[in-house]
């Protein structure tokens, strides 16, 4: 499937200077401006839309159910990246154990035990690639 085929050219050129204007952006223009870049080349665009959606869960949304979505999409991001990715499993790790505290404090125990296996899986594969 070619990527470029579904994308609005227009978007993209608005997105990508946006990202290399002099002027300020804050981490939500971001977010949206690495969406839909990831979608045009995700080889590039998905390291960077994980680690703004990270940042933007942290300092955006102030509810519990609103960040877990965010740092859903962050670990989704990261698993979608090519696997010789250097960043990859450490981007996961990050966005999974966000994921897991957010869990834990909505109490969902179950939930967050799950993750947390995702994660050792995740960090002994990168302990065997590594």
């Amino acid at each position: 499937m070619n990527h470029r085929e579904s994308v609005d050219h227009d978007a993209v050129l608005r997105a990508r200077t946006l990202l290399l204007g002099s002027g300020t952006i804050n981490v939500h223009e971001a977010v949206d401006a690495y969406r839909l870049l990831a979608r045009v080349n995700p080889a590039v665009y998905l390291p960077r839309l994980s680690r703004a959606l990270l940042e933007y869960g942290v300092v955006g949304p102030g509810d519990a159910e609103t960040r877990l979505t965010v740092l859903t999409e962050a670990a989704s991001a990261a698993r979608r990246m090519n696997d010789d990715e250097p960043k990859r499993a450490a981007l996961l790790l990050k966005a999974l154990e966000a994921c897991e505290r957010e869990l834990l404090l909505l109490g969902r125990t179950g939930q967050a035990r799950a993750v947390r296996e995702e994660s050792a899986l995740t960090g002994r594969e990168e302990g065997r690639l590594g």
